[in-house]
């Protein structure tokens, strides 16, 4: 078969363009609230949620600090958030292992982010996040 019996059909589309475009929503409206979104991904058992409370014991007195716990259906990290005072929210990622731009979105939506200066998203890595 010769090349002129080949049709070639360019897109130009990314396969994560629409993920790129939310996930860049995401960032203008943390900037313009003055909030610090920062996605902690690591398998599970790595030590995100120790990690994450000790960071907001050091910091916890200087900034308003949230956490937004991805978990495909238990609370148990953000059970311990708030025990340890801190505004947490659970996120039930409906069998997905990690969180997408959009899933963010609507969490931080919901979440009310505006009076927060740093809110981490400890979301669980299994694969390509697909929050870059």
């Amino acid at each position: 078969m010769s090349e002129k019996n080949v049709r070639i059909i360019d897109v130009n589309v990314g396969v994560f363009e629409q993920n790129d475009r939310i996930a860049a929503e995401v960032r203008a409206q943390n900037k313009a609230n003055g909030t610090l979104l920062v996605n902690v991904m690591a398998s599970p058992g790595a030590g995100k949620t120790t990690t994450l409370l000790r960071t907001i014991r050091e910091l916890g007195e200087e900034y308003k600090i949230g956490v937004m716990e991805a978990d495909i259906e238990a609370s148990v990290d953000a059970e311990k958030m708030a025990a340890a005072g801190v505004r947490a929210m659970q996120i039930h990622t409906g069998g997905e292992c990690c969180m997408d731009a959009a899933m963010t979105q609507a969490a931080i939506n919901e979440f009310d982010t505006e009076d927060l200066d740093l809110v981490f998203l400890e979301n669980t890595e299994q694969g390509i996040s697909t929050f870059r």
